[in-house]
Parts: structure tokens; sequence; C-alpha cells
């Protein structure tokens, strides 16, 4: 009988980065801390405050009626808010990321729904928090504070789900600076470089000697537009950093962190640039980075090394 010739095929396996890694932790806790930083330090009076024309919050209308807020009954709002305290907690501690990425989704989207005044951080949050569930549910560890965990054979679909929401993740973010560019670049303050002359003069600018160093600065037609365009085109770029080459991500962050850590101090809006420092990190951390590759552990963490691409 004539042999018969077998072909055997082999079909290359595809490596994926590793998200489920301790640096995803990290910024599932930076998010949580922010929007603890709300509720440890902000008052029920100040977080439910009657808006007029509106009512008096949590409103509990449509799919608001499912957050956490309206799920405890209105007159048990402190014990909804230790409730939310505890969950954060939860999540900063890592434990359980399969459950905790769920509840922390919830309470960062009951925190931007239910009380007055959210601001732009509670929002973002609550965005994040939401895109971080399917890392989250596919994630093998037992506490996200544990080494980066490569996919087996079997792991192999979860950690294509995983990468996918980290793509994303990264698209949602670029979005929000493309949107929060363009947003200013039709408004006239912005244009003519006097915005943040105004910002500092108003209710929202800082005060004491941060407000005289402010008004220094502002005062001065020239350095008061090239501040202006300057936020403006650090927006830009973080608009654009996933269409630009590796080796400029760094410097993007940098630029990034002193944007926001402007705003921080001039503005003293702390959560949301709490809330932007993790969203920031997210976009600008290549996939291929080192902090998401297997064994990688919080001890291995350099800023640097962040921002190189994985031989």
């Amino acid at each position: 009988m004539a042999n018969k010739l077998s072909t055997i095929v082999v079909i290359p396996r595809i490596t994926l980065s590793v998200v489920w890694s301790p640096f995803m932790g990290m910024m599932r806790s930076v998010l949580a801390v922010g929007t603890l930083l709300t509720l440890i330090f902000t008052s029920n009076d100040a977080l439910f405050r009657p808006v007029l024309g509106v009512g008096n919050y949590p409103l509990c209308r449509g799919v608001e009626s499912f957050g956490l807020f309206c799920v405890i009954p209105h007159e048990q709002l402190g014990l909804a808010k230790a409730l939310g305290v505890v969950i954060l907690l939860l999540v900063i501690s890592g434990v359980l990321p399969q459950l905790t990425g769920v509840l922390h989704a919830w309470v960062a989207f009951s925190v931007a729904t239910g009380i007055s005044i959210p601001d732009g951080g509670d929002q973002i949050t609550s965005n994040l928090a939401l895109l971080l569930v399917p890392i989250c549910l596919t994630d093998p560890r037992l506490n996200h504070w544990s080494r980066a965990r490569a996919g087996s054979w079997c792991l192999q679909h979860r950690a294509g789900i995983a990468v996918v929401s980290l793509a994303a993740l990264k698209i949602q973010v670029s979005v929000l600076y493309f949107y929060s560019m363009t947003g200013k670049m039709f408004q006239t303050e912005w244009a003519e470089g006097s915005a943040l002359y105004y910002i500092g003069s108003g209710f929202f600018g800082p005060s004491g000697a941060l407000k005289d160093a402010f008004a220094l600065l502002t005062d001065n037609p020239v350095i008061s537009l090239a501040m202006s365009w300057g936020a403006l085109l650090i927006e830009l770029l973080l608009a654009v950093t996933l269409l630009t080459p590796v080796r400029y991500r760094l410097l993007w962050f940098a630029l990034g962190v002193s944007l926001h850590t402007g705003i921080a101090l001039f503005l003293g809006i702390w959560s949301f640039q709490v809330a932007m420092l993790a969203a920031l990190s997210l976009l600008t951390i290549p996939a291929k980075s080192p902090v998401y590759s297997a064994g990688f552990g919080l001890r291995h963490f350099r800023i640097k090394m962040a921002f190189a691409m994985a031989q």
C-alpha cells in the first residue's frame, strides 16, 4: 500500500498583551480614589442639593433609578454613601476584580447620575469603570495586585476580550481630549487667549497666594495667550496620541501631567484630575509596554520602563 503523505498544518499562536496586570489594578484604584475623595469629603447636603427647576436629588428617573442612591431609600442616603465607600475601598484593595469591577462601575454610575452637580471627573470615571468591566470579568487572578498572568491556551479568548477593552479605553480617552479641545477652539475667550484670565477672576478660580500668582501670569496678555493656546495644543497632541510614534508617548504623558496639575492647583478640582491621571496613563502607555508583560509586578514599575516597547 502506498504511503500516504500527511500534512501537518501549524497554526501560529497569537501573542496577546497581558492586560491582567498590577498596572491595570493601579489604574482601577486611582479611579476609585477619585470617587472616594468625593464621597468622603463632601457632605450629603452638598452632594444632594436641590436644583431649581429640576428637583431634589437623586432624581431616580429612568435608568438612573438603578443607581446606589435610588436603590436605598432617600431617608438613608448616609447608609448608601457608606456602602459606596466600602465598595470603593474593596476596589482599591484589589480583591476579586471579577466582582468589584461590576460594583465599581455601579458606584461610579451612581455618583455621576445621582449627585446634584457632578464634575467631568465623575462622568469620565463612570465611562472608564464601565469599559473596565470586561477586563475585570475575564481576569483569572483573585487580586488585581498579583503579578501579571499570561493567558494560557484556554484563556486566549478571554485575553482577546481584555485587549479589545483596553483598545476601547484608549479610544474613549482620545475622543475625550478631542472634544475638549474642539469645544474650546470655537469659544471667543479661548481663541483670543483670555480664557484663563476670566477663569482666575471667577468663582472657580484659585484663592489666597495661588490667586495672586495666577493673576500675575494671566494679567499679562502674552503669557495668558501662550497658556491658553498651550493647553489647546497639549489636548490636541493627546487626542492624536494613538496615531503618533511610541517614542513620543512619554513626552505626551509629561505634558498631560503638567496640564492637569496646573488645573488642579488653580481650579482646585482634585477629584477630576485624579480621574484624568488614570485616563492619561491608560492612553499614553502603549499596549506592548512591559507593564503588560507576564510576570510584571509593581516593584518592577518605572516611568521610563512603562513607556518602553516590550522586546
